[in-house]
């Protein structure tokens, strides 16, 4: 998975791995995120930095509705700084976005994810990641995960 600097355009591999009990406890009251991700414990919490790297660019906690064959996105959140106009690291949600999709291959669900966005957002979700309204809901699967798979993981294999 490929991130981009902003201003310079310089490329860094990412890296997305996912958070224990401990560590998602350790978020609360961190200034970088505006979310409570504290309370996404049971939940699958993931991380995306820059490999090599400490700083957490971007959070995603996940349910699985085993039951349903999807993975739902709790939250999705990129680090304050990384967000906006002038963020320094682009491709933040579209990576997290991807890797949900990957792993919703893997656990055989044929990469249907779900989410719930702020009513602002659902354009942004729709245009950007070829995300479909499902009711209240909006979720991708099937080819359109793919295309997000291939477009932000590149040459990691659904």
């Amino acid at each position: 998975m490929v991130l981009v600097n902003e201003e310079t355009n310089e490329r860094y591999k990412g890296l997305i791995e996912k958070l224990s009990e401990a560590e998602v406890e350790k978020l609360k009251g961190n200034s970088n995120f505006t979310f409570a991700w504290n309370e996404e414990q049971g939940a699958l919490v993931y991380k995306l930095m820059i490999k090599g790297k400490k700083e957490i660019l971007g959070l995603v906690s996940v349910a699985d509705i085993r039951e349903e064959f999807r993975l739902h996105i709790n939250l999705l959140e990129a680090s304050k700084k990384h967000r906006g106009k002038g963020k320094g690291i682009k491709n933040i949600p579209g990576c997290l976005l991807a890797f949900v999709c990957r792993v919703s291959f893997r656990k055989g669900y044929g990469g249907f994810v779900s989410l719930l966005p702020k009513t602002y957002l659902i354009d942004y979700y729709q245009k950007n990641y070829g995300f479909v309204q499902v009711g209240r809901q909006l979720a991708i699967f099937g080819n359109n995960s793919k295309v997000l798979v291939g477009k932000f993981l590149e040459d990691e294999e659904v």
